[in-house]
Formats: C-alpha cells, sequence, structure tokens
C-alpha cells in the first residue's frame, strides 16, 4: 500500500542525511524498499556538462545556461546570435529581417510574419531578443522577439546591414526615411498583408 507524499519524502529524507546525494544512492535506497516505494529518477539530458575546455573550474550557472540553449535551438538559430562570429554570419543591427511566429501552440499552421529593420539586439542566453522596426500604413511599428522562444517558427535576414556603426539604432525613430531605403525592406513591406477594414 502506497504511503502518503509527506511520508514518503520524510522517509527519503531521513535514510539521506548528505545533502545532494548521488543518483546511485537514490537508486540503492529505491531497489532495497522491494519495488514498494516508487521512486523517479531522472535521467539527464546530456551525457556531460557543457563545460568548455578552457575552464577550469566551471560556473554552474553558466553551463546550465548553455544546455538550455542548446535545448531550445531547434533549427541552428544559435549562430545568428554568437557575439564572435564574423559579421556575415550573425545578425547585427541594421539588418532587414524576416521573422514568422506561431499564433498557437494548439495549431501550428496559424502563423504571422513581420519584416523590418533590426535596430537593437540584446544578448543574454536564454533570454536573447531582438527589435525590429518598420512602417506600416505610414505608422512606425516596433516588435520585439524572443530568439529561443518556441512561438517563434522561422528567423531569415533578407539583407544584411551596409555602412551602420552602432550597436541600437534607436535614431531611427525620429529619422524613418533613412531606414526604408533598401530594396529588400520595400519588399517586406509590401508581402504584408493590409489591416481588416473597419467597420
Amino acid at each position: 500500500m502506497l504511503r502518503s507524499i509527506g511520508q514518503r519524502l520524510a522517509g527519503l529524507a531521513g535514510g539521506l542525511r548528505v545533502p545532494g546525494a548521488s543518483m546511485q544512492r537514490l537508486q540503492q535506497r529505491a531497489a532495497s524498499t522491494g519495488g514498494t516505494e516508487p521512486y523517479i529518477v531522472p535521467q539527464p539530458q546530456f551525457a556531460t556538462p557543457l563545460a568548455r575546455a578552457e575552464e577550469k573550474r566551471p560556473n554552474v550557472m553558466k553551463v546550465v545556461e548553455r544546455e538550455a540553449v542548446a535545448r531550445a535551438d531547434v533549427d541552428g538559430r544559435a549562430k545568428l546570435f554568437l557575439r564572435r562570429a564574423a559579421p556575415k554570419d550573425r545578425m547585427c543591427a541594421g539588418d532587414v529581417v524576416f521573422v514568422e511566429t506561431i499564433n498557437s501552440m494548439s495549431d501550428p499552421s496559424a502563423t504571422t510574419v513581420f519584416g523590418g529593420v533590426c535596430i537593437a539586439i540584446y544578448r543574454r542566453g536564454i533570454d536573447t531578443s531582438f527589435i525590429l522596426r518598420n512602417l506600416v500604413q505610414n505608422v512606425g511599428v516596433e516588435m520585439r522577439f524572443m530568439a529561443y522562444s518556441p512561438l517563434v517558427k522561422r528567423i531569415e535576414i533578407m539583407q544584411k546591414a551596409q555602412r551602420v556603426r552602432r550597436a541600437k539604432l534607436f535614431y531611427l525613430r525620429d529619422r524613418p526615411g533613412r531606414a526604408f531605403q533598401g530594396k529588400a525592406l520595400r519588399k517586406v513591406a509590401k508581402s504584408q498583408p493590409p489591416p481588416p477594414a473597419k467597420s
């Protein structure tokens, strides 16, 4: 007969007096009970922690963050946000970017597209995000996308930036005409569907 959860946890804590006991001790304790008490022993997704070779004593939080990025990087989009990659291989401020997002997890076929000039990139590991700006019917629209969100289906660079010397292009808010001189951006603006008519 199964005991209550509180009794099971108390028995587990009583048998394991050392904090941070290993998986082997958990498995031995589960085997010693004859299988009457079910213990869930999680299996690690990565056989070895994703620590770099040059790190003598890796920081645990950095390793956890690398594993989270590796888990969320299903289509290789992490290469777009590497700091040390060549500018032609990564996304930079000033690039014309096309993003396709899923509207609902229950219906992956329903998607929305947005294209615009990348005016800022925030590289924060798993929380990496970027801001796109575009003109929709002569109104400036900015959207912020989380790079590793499961709702972001596709990120495509339509045109690389030319002669951009800043990391954040917030000045385009005051001078919008400078951003919309590229052919790729005009093509993206024309491809977006018009908003529904007001009734």
